[in-house]
């Protein structure tokens, strides 16, 4: 074999051993960006097949046993088959990644680069049967025939065509973005040129591999101001928590609550102490947490809770435990959010009499579910969608601790004097 051989299959070897570990990479981050980190994962993969079989089209060409035959025309159609398919999968992750930042609904652009795609595809098809793009001979040695400029016409016209969204919708990506973008782009055009002017000299694979590379540390970087506006965010919902759970106005209704029973019920005084000092050590300790916490610490929290609501207002709260699954973890405070919520705003706020909550748990598919209802005063769901609306802060708040946190969400079912009820759906993965 020559030397451009071996430095054209060392190159892609590597490449297409990158392109795995930046699947992996982005495999386990994926659940920042789950539509995005789907769409880069396909184009990473799309990616090492296209060095895999440019490789193996290097290394075998010029190989004329049958085996050698064989892999080097497999080989080669490969290389252009998974070449042209680079182009609308990076279009759908370009296109992922605009209306995701502009919310723009869609762009249709991705599509022109599927025909373009269908096209390239039906032309190597048709060169299997009537070779007028390239072909082998006797030596097993790839050649451009008459019309074997254009595959390069086809992959130039996209990558036009998507650098020109690029231009139009680069206000919003960052530095770093635009930059990988733009190198993207730029890279395999140049590419072309070159091979158009030096036949024999092929690095427009190449070039293809090394800019989705550069999606990927792109991806990875975005993956990165994600984690620290996640960290800002945590931080100054642990500050609201501290003022939301050790509320002044609840500690000395507790404490009323504690000295009433004491003159009245001692034993029921002594049981209220060890649920308030149950209750105050479990925030404390939550305080302190900055991950997810079992579930059954969660659990224990609301109990205390419930139990110090229920003796100060007696049978008008009445709670259903259905607890069937506690094997999975929750942000502090989660739950215990939405019951207080439940007992404030829904059962409270109208002085209703034969309150009812009900706790339930339970895995589901591919789901651990809490649900918490209650027959209360319900409201108006649209209100949650308004930021200045202080009523339910608490939910909007859990809502995206939960995001943050496990990639859980919350749905609110609600009308007002019908109760409410609210599910967290948290992934088992």
């Amino acid at each position: 074999m020559s030397t451009l051989q071996y430095i054209h299959f060392s190159i892609e070897i590597w490449g297409a051993l990158f392109c795995l570990i930046s699947v992996f990479s982005v495999f386990i981050t994926r659940h920042f960006d789950l539509k995005g980190a789907r769409k880069l994962i396909v184009l990473l993969l799309c990616a090492m097949l296209l060095m895999v079989s440019d490789s193996l089209a290097w290394i075998f060409r010029g190989n004329i046993s049958e085996a050698g035959y064989y892999i080097v025309r497999i080989s080669n159609f490969c290389a252009f088959f998974f070449g042209f398919l680079t182009m609308p999968l990076v279009a759908e992750y370009i296109s992922h990644l605009i209306s995701k930042r502009s919310g723009i609904p869609g762009l249709y652009w991705k599509y022109i680069e599927w025909i373009l795609f269908a096209v390239g595809t039906a032309l190597l098809v048709a060169n299997l049967f009537n070779k007028f793009i390239y072909s082998f001979d006797a030596r097993n040695t790839y050649y451009r025939l008459g019309y074997g400029i254009l595959p390069g016409c086809i992959a130039f016209t996209g990558i036009i065509i998507t650098l020109g969204v690029v231009l139009q919708y680069i206000g919003y990506m960052n530095k770093f973005e635009k930059a990988a973008m733009i190198m993207f782009l730029v890279l395999p055009n140049v590419a072309v040129i070159i091979q158009t002017m030096h036949y024999g000299v092929s690095f427009t694979n190449i070039s293809l591999v090394l800019s989705t590379f550069l999606l990927f540390v792109s991806y990875e970087f975005d993956y990165m101001e994600f984690n620290t506006e996640k960290e800002r965010k945590l931080a100054e919902e642990r500050i609201r928590l501290i003022n939301q759970q050790v509320q002044p106005h609840f500690i000395f209704n507790t404490l009323s609550l504690i000295r009433h029973l004491c003159k009245n019920a001692p034993d029921e005084a002594a049981d209220a102490v060890n649920e308030f000092s149950g209750y105050l050590r479990g925030c404390t300790d939550f305080l302190n947490e900055t991950d997810c916490i079992p579930a059954e610490r969660e659990l224990d929290l609301v109990k205390h809770y419930i139990y110090l609501e229920q003796k100060r207002f007696g049978k008008s709260i009445t709670v259903d435990y259905d607890i069937d699954d506690t094997g999975f973890s929750v942000p502090p405070f989660a739950v215990q959010t939405i019951v207080e919520n439940a007992i404030k705003h829904g059962l409270r706020s109208q002085n209703i009499t034969n309150g009812l909550i009900s706790l339930r748990t339970r895995a589901e598919g591919g789901y651990h579910i809490i649900e918490i209802e209650d027959n209360g005063a319900g409201f108006d769901t649209d209100k949650l969608k308004d930021s200045t609306q202080t009523a339910h802060v608490g939910i909007r708040n859990t809502a995206e601790r939960l995001r943050l946190m496990c990639g859980g969400t919350i749905d609110v079912h609600s009308e007002p004097g019908n109760g409410t009820k609210v599910t967290i759906k948290i992934p088992k993965d």
